[in-house]
């Protein structure tokens, strides 16, 4: 028997999740709660995401959660020290930390994506929540936009191979000459999508009532309170 629920609880549930990430500031107590989603996330997501997509999110953390740690965090008792390279303790716990981060808010995305259909989610954020149409479009868009840039990212590579630069990001200029396509492209499809939106007339759709809580919601809703109360108990027993 399929478990049923409502796409707009987890929502609810991706919303909750992320916001542990602003509020710990530990990474013993982030740690549970990011493997777990961040596991189920990417195993989830894979199914309608392509992998690659998913590797230069990782790559992409990896990269910059080091980099943060080693300039602004490098301090503190020394843990790697050679010829070209000190890394500290405080470089350590910070990437650590950044990367849970990452791990927690980007899994919870991953597994609402994985569970959701983008139509029913607009739909359900309008009549579960009631949010205006103009805003549950705009998340949901956001939403659509992953395995839209994972194409737009494959034929970035395709004409940087074509003209002869590498596809291993290095340096900050390889970086860049990447993003900048990407977030430009992201840019005309948004402006276009919306203006598609609203000649389609998205504000003049009906919404119908409300959909009561089922047994899946309510499983969602207290795997979220109790991954809440985890991360209270860890935040308290380590002052």
């Amino acid at each position: 028997m399929r478990l049923k629920y409502r796409e707009s609880t987890l929502f609810l549930y991706a919303l909750g999740i992320s916001l542990i990430a602003f509020i710990a500031n530990s990474v013993e107590s982030l740690l549970l709660p990011s493997i777990l989603n961040g596991i189920l996330g990417f195993v989830l997501g894979s199914k309608k995401m392509p992998w690659k997509l998913l590797v230069v999110l990782l790559l992409l953390n990896v990269w910059g959660s080091f980099l943060n740690g080693l300039y602004f965090h490098n301090f503190g008792e020394v843990v790697v020290s050679t010829q070209v390279i000190v890394i500290k303790r405080g470089a350590i716990d910070s990437f650590l930390l950044v990367s849970l981060r990452f791990f927690l808010i980007v899994g919870a995305t991953l597994l609402m994506l994985g569970l959701v259909n983008v139509r029913d989610l607009i739909k359900s954020l309008e009549r579960d929540l009631r949010i205006p149409s103009g805003i549950a479009f705009s998340i949901a868009y956001a939403f659509r936009l992953f395995p839209l840039l994972s194409k737009d990212l494959s034929e970035i590579y395709i004409a940087r191979k074509e003209r002869g630069l590498t596809s291993v990001i290095l340096r900050p200029s390889n970086l860049r000459s990447i993003l900048l396509p990407l977030l430009n492209l992201s840019y005309e499809r948004a402006v276009w999508g919306g203006i598609s939106a609203e000649l389609r007339g998205l504000r003049l759709r009906k919404v119908s009532g409300k959909k009561p809580l089922r047994l899946g919601d309510l499983i969602i809703l207290t795997a979220l309170i109790l991954q809440w109360i985890i991360v209270f108990i860890t935040l308290f027993l380590n002052k």
